[in-house]
């Protein structure tokens, strides 16, 4: 039993164990009223049983101090005494009581009690004046007993008296009958109230357990309509709050999934993209005669197509390096010198097109990894240069912003669409434009340089409108202890 008690829900559990405590508090207490009410009632008729038997005792014993003047005649005190007993007797009487008095030597002076009752009473008092009685049934009948020797001029004489007390029990009895009832609809008008409240104050936690049951099953859009503010309304709160998160986190890792599988998919793209290029040109090195200048040509395709897979590995190397948590080699570096470091390295892919930069700067020093933060700028610089046209100014400014450093890398191309702002910053991504032979990429520049900003603690932001280009900033905080809440937004 107790197994499947254990089994029961929570609501029903309380339910049963608030209503059987009160139900057993409420039956001890109407059952202590009801016997204390009974035995106040039996006592009250104890006294007056008892206060009658005196009363008659007492009249006798004053009639008789009235006869000591013929005490000299045995025969006519004996006849008086009588006579006043059975006048006493009628007097102090009536049809449910009974009187009956008796001689030392057991002869009947009077009695208008029953034989039956008589029978039962079953009394031997002491003849010290101590008082015996005693309630018994008779038949169907109640009867209180009393009985005790009284002591009238020198001479015992023994004093009974009876009431009939049926009605009284059956009174008392009735009253317990009433109590009974409405102890009885009180129990039940308790348990349908008990089980209203408890029911509807624990409902919240049938709907935490259905909630946690769809958690489980993977849907996440379910909430607790919360009603009230005691600990169950809180612990409601609390659980829409925990379904939120994990919503929310759960979207995350979807995400994540998504991007690792479309990171997959584009890296085989891209892999799969020189190796058949390379795969191509060496087969017709191997397989056909080709004049000098046709070998040239092919190996220095391979040259560049091995190049290009060599940029790809490397900038994958620094990204995986970023993500499992970077150690910075952080320094104060001037920012002037930096930016120029960042042309020199990118003076090649500029020239070919006859392009320049546009330095300047505001501020003097910077603390970052100069290694990985060169890496930054020069991938914002070659990808300012491939969407621009050829002789176009690329300009590159640094300056502080409240606690930041900006650098900022800003071109006249050919812009990026809005819906795509968020995705070039992914890895691999590459708008159609761009994966022409005028555009040579790999999608990774902009995903590191996004790695290489968060980091330094940082962010990199981006504004473009297609036609008339795109704007690039990398904030860096100005402290290594601002986290990246304290880096402010852009302003539009």
């Amino acid at each position: 039993m107790l197994f499947h008690f254990r089994r029961m829900p929570l609501w029903m559990r309380i339910y049963l164990m608030v209503f059987g405590l009160i139900a057993l508090m409420i039956l001890f207490f109407s059952y202590r009223m009801i016997t204390v009410s009974s035995e106040a009632g039996i006592q009250r008729e104890y006294a007056a049983s008892l206060d009658r038997h005196a009363m008659f005792y007492n009249a006798l014993k004053m009639y008789a101090s009235t006869m000591d003047q013929i005490s000299y005649n045995p025969n006519l005190e004996h006849k008086m005494l009588t006579q006043a007993v059975q006048n006493y007797g009628l007097y102090y009487t009536d049809n449910k009581s009974h009187v009956a008095m008796t001689n030392e030597a057991g002869e009947k002076l009077y009695s208008s009690i029953l034989p039956d009752d008589e029978h039962a009473m079953g009394l031997t008092p002491a003849k010290d004046g101590r008082r015996s009685y005693v309630i018994r049934s008779v038949g169907s009948r109640t009867v209180l007993f009393v009985s005790g020797w009284v002591d009238i001029n020198g001479k015992l004489f023994r004093l009974d008296f009876t009431d009939n007390i049926t009605n009284l029990i059956a009174d008392l009895k009735s009253l317990a009958r009433q109590m009974s009832l409405w102890l009885s609809v009180g129990m039940v008008m308790l348990a349908l109230g008990l089980y209203v409240l408890i029911r509807q104050a624990l409902h919240p936690l049938a709907q935490l357990s259905t909630q946690a049951q769809a958690i489980a099953k993977g849907r996440y859009d379910h909430r607790i309509t919360v009603k009230r503010d005691d600990e169950i309304g809180q612990l409601a709160v609390d659980f829409n709050h925990m379904a939120d998160a994990i919503q929310a986190n759960t979207a995350l890792l979807q995400r994540a999934v998504q991007e690792r599988e479309r990171f997959i998919a584009s890296l085989a793209h891209e892999l799969k993209t020189p190796l058949t290029s390379i795969m191509g040109y060496a087969d017709l090195l191997q397989y056909y005669q080709l004049d000098e200048q046709e070998v040239t040509q092919a190996l220095q395709f391979i040259r560049n197509e091995s190049k290009r897979l060599d940029d790809i590995s490397i900038k994958l190397l620094e990204m995986f390096r970023l993500g499992a948590g970077p150690v910075l080699n952080k320094q104060v570096v001037p920012v002037f010198s930096l930016m120029q470091q960042a042309e020199l390295i990118t003076k090649l892919s500029l020239s070919r097109k006859r392009q320049r930069l546009d330095i300047k700067s505001s501020i003097t020093e910077v603390a970052v990894d100069q290694e990985l933060f060169l890496l930054l700028l020069s991938n914002l610089i070659e990808n300012a240069s491939r969407a621009s046209d050829n002789d176009a100014v690329i300009s590159i400014q640094a300056y502080p912003r409240e606690r930041s450093v900006v650098f900022c890398v800003r071109d006249n191309g050919c812009g990026i669409p809005a819906e795509h702002l968020d995705d070039v910053l992914q890895p691999f991504f590459m708008l159609d434009g761009a994966r022409d032979g005028k555009k040579k990429g790999h999608g990774l520049g902009l995903s590191l340089s996004k790695a290489i900003a968060e980091a330094h603690g940082g962010r990199l932001d981006m504004k473009s409108r297609l036609g008339e280009g795109t704007t690039v900033y990398a904030l860096i905080p100005n402290q290594e202890n601002l986290q990246n809440d304290d880096i402010p937004p852009m302003e539009p």
